[in-house]
């Protein structure tokens, strides 16, 4: 059970929980899903002990939930909880932008760029989960330039969760190519290695990911 993803062969837990993980993502599996580990295996043809070893690193991102009571379930997230995901959101990734407009080097910067193209792609294919992926990953980079390591995967989880209320938010509408073009002006902030105005860009495009029911959050 391998499979190719840029270029690297993966092992069998990687893509049970690429699986599994774009089906949380794209509202597939939706919130308090009971996910079993024969179900999975059955579905998917392979091992419970490969099932088992995804669910961990799902839960790790906080998609699942494991209780001796329940089993595995799918995570809710309500409209307060993904409120409150993106308020510490934007706090983390505005506080980072200062040291990252200051450390960034020219190879981060190339990578961010890589990113940028690759959300391109992901929009003309009209691929929203690919998209979301190169989203993340593009955040993530920024944010990691500013080397403040121990707050990466608060980040990660943070932005996880604000995609998955984004798929389903009823007010949400704008086109992948939009999306996608939102970026640019972090990356030319961040090439100028201003910092002030990479945190204020950042703001601003946290503020207008998704209008959030009786939150001003500005133009969606």
């Amino acid at each position: 059970m391998m499979n190719a993803k840029a270029g690297k062969l993966l092992r069998p837990a990687d893509v049970v929980y690429d699986h599994v993980k774009r089906r949380i993502m794209m509202n597939e599996y939706k919130p308090e899903f009971v996910l079993t580990e024969l179900g999975l295996a059955h579905e998917i043809g392979c091992s419970q002990g490969t099932i088992r070893e995804a669910l961990l690193r799902l839960q790790e991102d906080g998609l699942v939930t494991r209780t001796a009571r329940r089993g595995t379930v799918v995570t809710r997230l309500t409209a307060e909880e993904a409120q409150e995901m993106l308020v510490l959101r934007r706090l983390i990734e505005t506080r980072g932008a200062i040291e990252a407009a200051r450390k960034v080097n020219k190879a981060q910067l190339a990578e961010i760029a890589a990113l940028r193209e690759r959300m391109d792609e992901a929009a003309a294919q009209r691929n929203e989960y690919a998209l979301m992926e190169a989203d993340t990953e593009f955040h993530l980079a920024i944010f990691r330039a500013s080397g403040l390591d121990a707050l990466e995967q608060i980040l990660a989880r943070c932005i996880k969760h604000s995609h998955r209320w984004k798929i389903w938010a009823p007010s949400h509408k704008r086109a992948l190519s939009k999306t996608a073009a939102r970026h640019d002006v972090l990356i030319e902030r961040l090439a100028a290695r201003d910092g002030e105005g990479l945190a204020e860009a950042l703001g601003r495009h946290i503020d207008t990911i998704v209008k959030i029911p009786g939150a001003k959050r500005g133009e969606a």
